[in-house]
This record gives structure tokens, C-alpha cells and sequence, in this order.
């Protein structure tokens, strides 16, 4: 049931949910009911004694002895008993049965659960929440604390009215602690939390509740998920796709934790959406549960991070879990900030799982025998078909053929085959791929490509394809080169790893080079291609990439293709010659920076596991570097009669108005462009929609196209577009032969 509908089931007749707040605060106004009595006995026997303002005198010391001596048997200080007397368990079942009929759960039951509060915790909270219930709490809150000007209360006043003995004083401390759940899940704040407030003593540090917990639990109006909630906690992946040698690793890494619990254990080498999986990997073998620490990008200053590192460690140490540091983004942190986290990580004694992509090994770490790593290549085509297998169903490639074959509108054209040779994804997005998939029962290629899609970056123009090979107009040799190129990249994976012709684990990806004058269908050829494979197009913006300051281009090319390789996108560089030019010599100081973005390009483009096709107008103005690294290069030539003639027909929508007397057969006689024609088709309805004509006739088309060949710098010959279209009615007369 959704929210509102479920606070409005909450808020008919006598509300459930207040009923429950006011039943269960009954009992922790019976605490502080017996805590003023024993308040009031404490003072009158106080009282009693012969006092002096200046000194404590012998009698006063002896009877405070008495009244804080836990072996005294003739001091009466009765416990706090937590559980509820049998009316009152009676009338919260009833509650609850009445909740259960409006398909809803009473929010203190449900707050209870998800942060997994005992009794003594809830009254706790409750008495914390007394003030916003009953703001006349205040005084007796500092008659309480024997402190008129502490109105607020704090784990003093907590542990003063709920465990009024010693014992239990000593055993309920923790749970007001920052190790706590009313802390840890954010129900109890400190004031002043994270900073010293100039006492030293935590317990005496007003507790606030977090806004908008009162409304939650008066009638269930909120989302839980934001109230209550532990930042570090971590919930293992459901289902855990980790297979091959990265598992067999983490398993031997888990194992070491579990023989030295204060070892670090570093797995190199996954990408960001497998590492999740991996550290738990790691931890489960180590019979741990698993902690995230907090981002150290978010923290100011290098103490600030050093102060939340060590509350993380802390933490976990305190819960028995090991703690989780993804290092990848370290480099972002500067220098001072991830030497104070190296110094506090070597000196904590907690079991600390590290992932990133490339090694973090502070000497610190090394020093003392703790530390041990393993290196792992990222998942290959066959082990990403198995994760794929694995979350259709069966938990191993051999079963897979018959999970394809019960479910294919499900997974597609080809199955696990085709899902795991066209994208590399990691099992963060595996599992988000199959959670659309379930639930707007698409196929799964269609919800990956969902998946992939990222906000655009300003160096990229991201484009979903829309045309496909029915639209581009080629000679046979170019269309085929063209359709080449996509069967080739499906083959690719297991061409590279399981054959063996990556040159290492998987290898860089293909890359394609269209060349051929302005207009003959190279872009649209890659966007044929794109369609084609179910990818985005990401064509790279030269205007904002290139940048005249040093060093500034390299890294917007290194976005630009890094966001290529998460999307799985085909990578496109129009007029690429611009980028990627000849090296010169040496001359003058510019120069030296130009060969560098040129060298950098080549070896980007050669590591980059990305489909990239490059356009350029003038193919000798390309770094011959460049050339050899292109596995297909596609020579777009002008179109021949055939295919003029069929870019006409593609040229004028089915929806156009041409006049009747108007014939397109003889137009493919004029030598112009793809792009040419599609331009003097526009134009032609242009002037046919301003002159407030009805039809596109054949003074627009004549008009257009003269238009077209004056942009060109060409000029037709004389009679040469009337005898196209003279030649039009001839052919339409005697039979097309096109």
C-alpha cells in the first residue's frame, strides 16, 4: 500500500498509531514517575542532614555513600521493568491486528524493526520525544538531573529513569553510545556531534530527534528509509555475481582475515560495480559482515577525515564487522588527506577490506605483516556469460542453454551469448538490468541500454540512433564494409579472450575509419551501426574538447572516451583530422604541446576497449600512427545512379504533397550528395510552404536544387536540371528502368 494511502488507513476513527505511542509511553511515564519518587526520597533524607552551604559535611558524605553503594541491601532503588503489564499487551495486539486490516504496520513496530531497538531503547526514545508530546517535561527534567537549567534531555536523564541501579546503568551505557542503534541510525543526535562540547562527558550532551520522526510516529506520514537510517551499513548483493578468479581470490583474501583479524585484505583490478560484490566476497569467507567507510572527498580538511575515518573504524570494531574503503577515488582527496587515512588504518586493529582499480599500498601497512593483496583481471566474455547464467536462474553456463530457451523474451536474440559479448557490465548493473527488465517486462538488451544511459556530458552530444541499414544509401561493397563492422564487434569478445588474439585480457576494442567527401552518409553510417548493436552514440564536441590551455585537452578526451567505455556506446569523432593530424617538427614551443595531445590520443585510442569510429573529409591528413590502428577503414565514394535514385525516393516523406506532375526518376542523373539532396528536398518544401502552395511542384524543385549547387560553389549546366526533369516524364512514360 503506498504511503499516503496507508497514513490515511492509519488516521481513521481512534488513530492506531497514536494509540500505540500514548500506550507505550504510559510506561515511561511510570519510569519517570518512580524517578521523581526516589528523587524526592533522595532529597528529604538529604534534607534530614545538617548541611552546609560552603562544605560537605560527614553525616551528608556517609548518606550519599549509601545511596550510590551498589552492595547496600537497605537502599531501595527499584529497576525499570521494560516489558509492558498484561493489559497493555493486550491492547497493543488489539492495535496491531487493527493496523494489520488496513494492510498497514504500526510506524513504532516498523521503527523498531528496521533499526533493531530492544525495549529499553524505545523507551529511551520515547522519553527523548517526551518534550515535543508534553513540553511541561522540561522542568522535571532538571528537577530530575538535579540541574533547574538542563531542560533537555540527555543519556544522564536517560539512564537516571530507565536503569536506576547500578547494574543496570552498566549494562544499558552502550546503548546511548555512538555504537548504539538510536545513534548509529540517526533516532538520538548529540548536540554538537562530531565536535567537543566543552565538557568531555557524552552523557551529558542533549539528545535531539531528528525532524519529522514525532509525525512518522503519531501517524505513519514519512519514509522510514530517510528517518532511520546507519550510512555505514551494508547489505549484501542478492543475488552475489563473483565468479572465476576474482571469487577464487577473494575466498583466498578471506580466508587471511579470517586467520589474523586485524589484517587488511586488497583485491586490484575490478571496476567500481564489482567491487561491492568483491568485498563481500572477501568478507563472507572471512565469516564477517562488512561496513562501508565514509567518502573522504566529503570531508574539508585532513583531520576532519582523519576523525571520521577513525569513528568508521571504530565502529566496526566495536560491532565485530570488517570495514569496506573503495580506493578509487583517494586520488580525488589530495595528499594530506589520504596520508592521515594510511596513518590511522595502520594503526587500528580491524579487519579492512580495500578495492579499487589500481593498488594503494601505504608503507604503514606494510610494515607490520597485516597486509595482503591479490590482482585481478577483469570478468571475460566467458565469465561474463556464466554471471549473466547466474542471474537468469541457473548458477552455472552448462544449465544456461535451457534457461534461454524458457525464457527468450526475456533475454533476447541469443541469450547469455549475445548479452555477454555486447556489453561489459558490471554486476551492479547486471542486477539493475534485470530488476527493469522484471519490472516493465522488457527484453533484457532493451533494459541494458536503459542501464547504460548516463547524463550527457558537456563534451559529448549523446544520440539514440533512430535510423538503420533501410535508410543508408550505399554502393554494395560500402553497405557491406559497413555491416562488417557490427557483426565484428559482437564476434570480438570471444575472437579476443577465447581465442586468444586480444593480445591480453580482452583487448582493446575495434576502430573503424570512414573517409570521403562531405555528405556521402559517414556519420549516419555510424549511427547505422550504433542502431544496429542497441547502443547510444556519443559524438564528441571538437569545440569544447580542444582547449587552448596545456594538459586541458588530453583530460576532456580522457572523459569523453571513459564515458564512452561506462555507456558501452560507439565513440564518435566527426572531422577527426582536426584532432588527429600529422606530427610536425619542432618549431616553436605550441608545437611540442600539439605532438603531445597527438601521442596522447594514440595511446588512448589503442587501450580504449570502446567501439570508436573516426570521420574525416581528407584522409591524408591523418597521422599515418593513426591508420594502423584502425582494424576496418570504410572509403565513402559519391553516390552512382542507383543510389541517387533511391536517396530521392528516401528524400520526400510518404506523407508529402508533390504535385502530380512531378517525376523524380530523372533527377539521379544530377551528381550531387546524399546530404545534397536531402538538403534540396527541404528547400523545395520550404518554398513550397512560403508561396502558400498546396503541393511541392516543379519550379520548387528546380529553384532547390539550383540553390543547392550555388552553396556547392557549382553551377548546373545550361538545360541540365529541365532536361532531368524532362527526362523524368520520359522515363515515368516509358517504364522506369531504376
Amino acid at each position: 500500500m503506498p504511503t499516503q494511502e496507508r497514513g490515511a488507513a492509519l488516521t481513521q476513527g481512534p488513530v492506531p498509531a497514536t494509540a500505540h505511542l500514548t500506550l507505550r509511553y504510559a510506561a515511561v511515564h511510570r519510569a519517570l514517575r518512580a524517578a521523581a519518587a526516589r528523587r524526592a526520597e533522595h532529597s528529604k533524607l538529604l534534607a534530614d542532614c545538617e548541611l552546609s552551604p560552603y562544605c560537605v559535611t560527614d553525616a551528608q558524605a556517609e548518606l550519599l555513600l549509601d545511596l550510590t553503594d551498589p552492595a547496600a541491601t537497605h537502599v531501595r532503588v527499584p529497576a525499570h521493568d521494560h516489558a509492558l503489564a498484561p493489559v497493555a499487551v493486550s491492547a497493543e495486539e488489539d492495535l496491531r491486528r487493527r493496523a494489520a486490516r488496513a494492510e498497514a504496520v504500526l510506524p513504532l513496530d516498523a521503527l523498531s524493526r528496521a533499526a533493531g531497538l530492544d525495549a529499553f531503547e524505545i523507551d529511551a526514545l520515547l522519553l527523548c520525544l517526551a518534550p515535543v508530546l508534553a513540553p511541561e517535561h522540561a522542568l522535571l527534567f532538571g528537577y530530575l538531573l538535579d540541574d533547574l537549567d538542563q531542560r533537555r534531555p540527555n543519556a544522564e536523564l536517560v539512564l537516571t529513569v530507565l536503569a536506576p541501579s547500578l547494574d543496570e546503568r552498566l549494562a544499558r551505557l552502550p546503548c546511548l553510545g555512538p555504537y548504539g542503534p538510536l545513534r548509529r541510525f540517526g533516532l538520538l543526535v548529540p548536540e554538537g556531534q562530531g565536535g567537543s562540547d566543552g565538557s568531555g562527558n557524552d552523557l551529558l550532551r542533549a539528545l535531539n530527534v531528528p525532524p519529522g520522526l514525532a509525525s512518522y510516529l503519531l501517524d505513519g506520514r514519512g519514509d522510514l528509509a530517510l528517518l532511520a537510517h546507519d550510512p555505514g551499513e551494508l547489505s549484501p548483493p542478492r543475488p552475489p555475481l563473483l565468479g572465476g578468479p576474482a571469487l577464487a581470490a577473494a575466498t583466498r583474501l578471506g580466508d587471511r582475515l579470517r586467520a589474523r583479524r586485524d589484517g587488511v585484505a586488497a583485491l586490484w583490478g575490478l571496476p567500481e560495480g564489482s567491487q561491492l560484490d568483491a568485498a563481500w566476497a572477501v568478507a563472507a569467507a572471512a565469516g564477517l559482515t562488512l561496513r562501508r567507510a565514509p567518502d573522504v572527498r566529503s570531508s574539508p580538511a585532513a583531520e576532519d577525515a582523519r576523525a571520521e575515518a577513525a569513528r568508521a573504524l571504530a565502529t566496526a570494531g566495536a560491532l565485530g564487522t570488517a570495514l569496506w574503503l573503495p580506493t578509487d577515488a583517494l586520488h580525488e582527496a589530495g595528499a594530506a588527506t589520504t596520508q592521515v587515512l594510511a596513518d590511522v588504518l595502520a594503526r587500528a586493529h580491524v579487519p579492512v577490506v580495500l578495492t579499487g582499480r589500481g593498488p594503494w599500498r601505504p608503507l604503514g601497512l606494510l610494515a607490520d605483516g597485516r597486509y595482503a593483496e591479490e590482482t585481478v583481471p577483469e570478468p571475460d566474455y566467458p565469465q561474463r556469460r556464466a554471471l549473466w547464467a547466474a542471474l537468469g536462474g541457473p548458477a552455472s553456463a552448462s544449465a544456461s542453454a535451457s534457461a534461454e530457451e524458457d525464457a527468450p523474451e526475456v533475454f533476447g536474440a541469443g541469450g547469455f551469448d549475445a548479452l555477454a559479448a555486447r556489453f561489459r557490465l558490471t554486476p551492479e548493473q547486471m542486477r539493475a538490468t534485470a530488476g527493469l527488465a522484471g519490472a516493465e517486462g522488457v527484453p533484457m538488451a532493451n533494459a541494458v541500454t536503459r542501464v547504460l544511459t548516463t547524463m550527457p556530458a558537456p563534451l559529448t552530444e549523446q544520440r539514440t540512433p533512430v535510423h538503420d541499414m533501410a535508410d543508408l544509401v550505399l554502393p554494395a561493397e560500402q553497405a557491406r564494409q559497413v555491416e562488417e563492422i557490427a557483426s565484428a564487434f559482437r564476434a570480438w569478445p570471444r575472437v579476443s579472450q577465447e581465442w586468444g588474439f586480444g593480445g591480453g585480457h580482452g583487448g582493446p576494442g575495434l576502430k573503424a575509419l570512414f573517409t570521403g567527401e562531405p555528405g556521402t552518409g559517414k556519420t549516419l553510417a555510424a549511427e547505422v551501426i550504433a542502431g544496429s548493436l542497441g547502443v547510444d552514440l556519443l559524438r564528441v564536441d571538437l569545440a569544447r574538447t580542444v582547449s587552448k590551455w596545456v594538459g586541458e585537452t588530453e583530460k576532456n578526451l580522457d572523459k569523453a572516451f571513459r564515458q564512452a567505455e561506462a555507456a558501452h556506446a560507439l565513440l564518435l569523432f566527426d572531422e577527426a583530422d582536426s584532432l588527429f593530424g600529422k606530427r610536425g617538427t619542432v618549431d616553436r614551443g605550441s608545437d611540442r604541446y600539439a605532438n603531445l595531445e597527438v601521442g596522447f590520443l594514440l595511446q588512448r585510442l589503442e587501450r580504449s576497449p570502446a567501439l570508436v569510429v573516426l570521420t574525416t573529409n581528407l584522409h591524408g591528413n591523418l597521422d599515418s600512427a593513426f591508420t594502423r590502428r584502425f582494424q576496418f577503414v570504410v572509403r565513402f565514394s559519391r553516390p552512382g545512379d542507383r543510389e541517387r535514385y533511391r536517396l530521392w525516393r528516401l528524400a520526400f516523406p510518404a506523407r508529402a504533397p508533390l504535385a502530380p506532375d512531378l517525376r523524380l526518376d530523372g533527377l539521379a542523373r544530377l551528381d550531387l550528395t546524399g546530404a545534397a539532396i536531402m538538403a534540396a528536398a527541404r528547400t523545395a518544401a520550404l518554398l513550397a510552404a512560403r508561396s502558400g502552395s498546396t503541393s511541392i511542384g516543379r519550379e520548387h524543385l528546380v529553384e532547390a536544387i539550383a540553390r543547392q549547387f550555388r552553396h556547392e560553389s557549382r553551377l548546373p549546366r545550361a538545360g541540365e536540371l529541365e532536361l532531368a526533369l524532362g527526362e523524368a516524364d520520359d522515363a515515368a512514360s516509358a517504364g522506369s528502368t531504376w
